[in-house]
């Protein structure tokens, strides 16, 4: 594991010693956040509607219209004969190179759809993801965590067990400030927030919640929340201000790891879900950033999930997952 500073030791002793900051808040928001989602769903129904969503794009928009309850292959999610799911297939099967981050989000589109992903656009989404794994390195890919955080995340959605070497793998990018950035790269020394969001919910997934790194980032994610209770891109852009991208996977992360993204550790001028619900446009939109006005695709379906999540003071809702008869 790279070696750590003192940088990140000072917020994560802060969150050791005051453990009330983790405490829930006593009611839940949920009714308010699905209200946004079912506007973000109604929104992308346009898009899909006006024939903009293209590419592994669709893969995107299909997994949030399952996890919102509707069927992304019958219904309105029809056009001309073509279902948005159908949409989701013929993107990811016309892929001349395919990528883990690509099957994973087709593979999470067919769990949420509840259909087979063995046999999925002519693949075994499973197989193809598994056979990506370098238990030498432990990584499903090459040269990018935030892919191969997907494909853990995915693989964990379709039950399959994650190898300890892979959590072990993600646990030695951690970075000195105590997070992660999207190069896997001995040398890198920056982390994004983006990446680090998607990290915390990758250890979730492969059950290791309870890993000491998880700590560090969260304390680092924690020092770096925006006065509106957004995240921007690490400071990549210099300017602290806060994006939907960013706060979406923050707050995916934190969740997933188990903390309240509406408690006190995590609110500034409000907290870190009004944050992500202020992107929200009139017509069911999340723009990227409150200074670029404009409406965003991977923005609106990226905060769809974090929104539908539960959270620590809320009783879970079942997700309609695909479950195989036959474990292969």
């Amino acid at each position: 594991m790279k070696k750590h500073t003192s940088s990140i030791l000072i917020p994560f002793l802060i969150l050791l010693l005051l453990p009330s900051l983790t405490h829930a808040t006593p009611a839940s928001t949920r009714p308010q956040r699905e209200a946004a989602v079912a506007r973000a769903i109604d929104w992308i129904h346009g898009q899909f509607q006006a024939d903009a969503i293209h590419g592994i794009s669709s893969c995107d928009a299909a997994r949030v219209v399952a996890l919102a309850g509707e069927d992304p292959a019958a219904g309105r999610w029809v056009q001309n004969g073509v279902s948005l799911l159908t949409r989701c297939e013929d993107a990811f099967q016309s892929l001349t190179r395919r990528d883990v981050g690509e099957g994973a989000k087709a593979l999470r589109a067919a769990l949420a759809a509840g259909v087979d992903p063995r046999d999925f656009a002519g693949t075994d989404l499973i197989a193809f993801i598994e056979s990506e794994y370098d238990p030498a390195t432990g990584y499903y890919h090459e040269y990018n965590l935030f892919r191969n955080d997907l494909a853990i995340i995915a693989l964990a959605e379709a039950g399959r067990p994650i190898p300890a070497r892979a959590v072990a793998a993600m646990a030695a990018a951690q970075n000195p400030d105590g997070c992660w950035g999207w190069p896997i790269d001995p040398d890198a020394t920056a982390s994004d927030t983006d990446t680090s969001g998607l990290t915390l919910h990758a250890l979730a997934a492969a059950g290791r919640a309870d890993h000491p790194v998880v700590g560090q980032c969260v304390a680092r994610l924690r020092a770096m929340q925006n006065d509106d209770g957004g995240w921007e891109l690490s400071g990549i852009y210099g300017d602290e201000v806060s994006n939907v991208d960013s706060t979406a996977l923050v707050v995916q992360g934190l969740v997933a790891v188990g903390w309240d993204p509406e408690g006190p550790a995590f609110t500034r001028n409000q907290t870190a879900v009004q944050a992500l619900l202020s992107f929200q446009a009139d017509d069911g939109a999340f723009w990227w950033r409150h200074d670029q006005p404009g409406t965003l695709l991977l923005g609106t379906t990226q905060a769809i999930q974090p929104l539908l999540m539960t959270y620590p003071n809320e009783i879970p809702k079942p997700l309609r997952l695909y479950q195989p008869l036959v474990t292969r």
